[in-house]
């Protein structure tokens, strides 16, 4: 049912379960799913203590360990690879980009976040989503999956959305939340994540066959 070359992207909100959501359809499409990756493989990667990158991730992260599981292609890292050598946010979102543009072009796959949905906006077989929840059901979510207490929850998603809010927009100057972007959105507090799940499928079946 999945045409060789459809990408989806899942562009969401902390606690609106933007990553189950893709998991699910990971394992319904057959599809690979490209999450957040380990910053330990890009410390690895630019001969980096790990703590170099910590504290980047909400900003800036790569899909390199998750690309090495669906393909092998030329490394443009390697290039990168100095001691003592510490990425700027562009040199980092330009490796970001190219291994999404190169699995995109060889592959079917997933991708969650890291401005996927602006990086393939041009690919022919893409298929945008956007996650969002009401706050009281992001913390919620927050907490259950952290152990947080509801403040901590609170100031982690109150962070995270401040972040990813100044990335997104340094990097493709668009308002990531405008509905305008994307194919689908979902409210996962209205919907609840199965009924999200069942409305993806059916709309990236439509979107495949048509």
């Amino acid at each position: 049912m999945v045409n060789k070359n459809l990408v989806i992207t899942i562009s969401h909100q902390l606690g609106s379960g933007g990553a189950y959501l893709g998991q699910k359809l990971s394992e319904h499409l057959g599809l690979p799913f490209i999450d957040r990756d380990v910053l330990k493989k890009v410390a690895e990667q630019l001969n980096l203590a790990e703590a170099a990158l910590d504290g980047r991730e909400e900003r800036l992260s790569t899909f390199w360990q998750s690309f090495m599981r669906i393909a092998a292609f030329t490394d443009p890292v390697d290039c990168l690879s100095l001691d003592g050598y510490l990425p700027s946010d562009r040199e980092l979102f330009k490796l970001e980009s190219d291994y999404i543009g190169r699995i995109a072009d060889k592959n079917s796959a997933i991708f969650l976040g890291r401005c996927g949905r602006y990086i393939l906006r041009e690919h022919p077989g893409h298929f945008s989503i956007l996650v969002h929840a009401h706050l009281p059901d992001r913390i919620k979510r927050i907490q259950q999956l952290y152990c947080l207490s509801e403040n901590e929850a609170r100031k982690l998603i109150e962070t995270n959305d401040r972040e990813r809010n100044a990335y997104i927009r340094a990097f493709t100057r668009q308002n990531w939340l405008d509905a305008r972007w994307y194919d689908l959105c979902l409210n996962t507090s209205s919907l609840g994540l199965e009924k999200a799940v069942e409305i993806c499928l059916a709309s990236i079946k439509e979107h495949a066959g048509a």
